[in-house]
């Protein structure tokens, strides 16, 4: 990793822990507030990333935070944030969970914006650890951009073309190809590697996936565009075409 794309994660991380108006967060972070309080919680941040949001958990509450990702470029960059800003009720931890599954039980499990880079047949897997991760009342929060929203191709801040991933896959590629950079990232490390790691999750596939791990959903909100007016904050259309203005799933799952 290169001091400018350390430079650049760490910006970015730091700018998703203190902004409580982040753009892609300022929604998570209000339905997460008003849900839940995680005062004395034990609280599983899994694909933490860069540790943004494990950070704002455990500087927004008293709680415990473990933060795990599979990409150590990402855990080296939450630890020296962590260590910035001294906040020590996080734990960061480099993990491959096919290869060392979850071994403790928590009272929140989240997924901030990572199931959409699993592929579903290893997302099976993790869901079925977080069956049995999960304590008594424990819950699974889990936040995404659906297949159909328009920032779902995650290179929108270079493409500028909002539902890019509906166009000829060739053009697409060619198009990425053509403005692919460098990311942070040890694994999805470019551009191109982050748009064809996207399993083109669905609320659909989701809850196929919960289902088979026995999960229950007990939550669901369908954040789109029109909710930003007041008089439409809580208006929920799930319907075509409609669906193509969700901008971002939030389902919580119990068991």
């Amino acid at each position: 990793m290169t001091d400018a794309l350390l430079l650049e994660g760490m910006t970015y991380a730091e700018g998703n822990f203190l902004n409580e108006n982040a753009p892609h967060l300022k929604v998570d972070k209000k339905l997460i507030k008003e849900r839940f309080d995680l005062t004395g919680k034990k609280v599983l941040d899994f694909g933490c990333g860069m540790g943004g949001m494990s950070l704002w958990y455990a500087n927004t509450w008293d709680c415990d935070v473990y933060g795990l990702d599979i990409d150590q470029h990402h855990i080296d960059i939450a630890n020296r944030l962590k260590d910035k800003h001294q906040t020590y009720n996080v734990q960061f931890e480099r993990r491959d969970v096919l290869e060392n599954p979850l071994d403790e039980q928590y009272d929140f499990i989240f997924m901030n914006d990572v199931a959409e880079h699993i592929p579903i047949q290893i997302l099976r897997q993790i869901f079925q650890q977080f069956a049995l991760s999960l304590k008594p009342d424990g819950v699974l929060f889990v936040t995404y951009p659906p297949w159909k929203s328009p920032y779902a191709s995650h290179v929108n801040h270079v493409i500028k073309l909002p539902w890019v991933q509906f166009l000829p896959q060739p053009i697409v590629r060619s198009w990425i190809k053509s403005k692919n950079h460098s990311l942070v990232g040890d694994l999805e490390s470019d551009l191109v590697s982050a748009y064809e790691g996207l399993n083109h999750l669905t609320h659909k596939k989701l809850m196929a996936v919960a289902n088979e791990a026995r999960l229950t959903l007990s939550y669901r909100k369908s954040h789109a565009f029109y909710n930003k007016w007041s008089s439409l904050k809580n208006l929920q259309l799930r319907f075509f075409p409609f669906d193509f203005l969700i901008t971002k799933e939030f389902a919580a799952f119990k068991m």
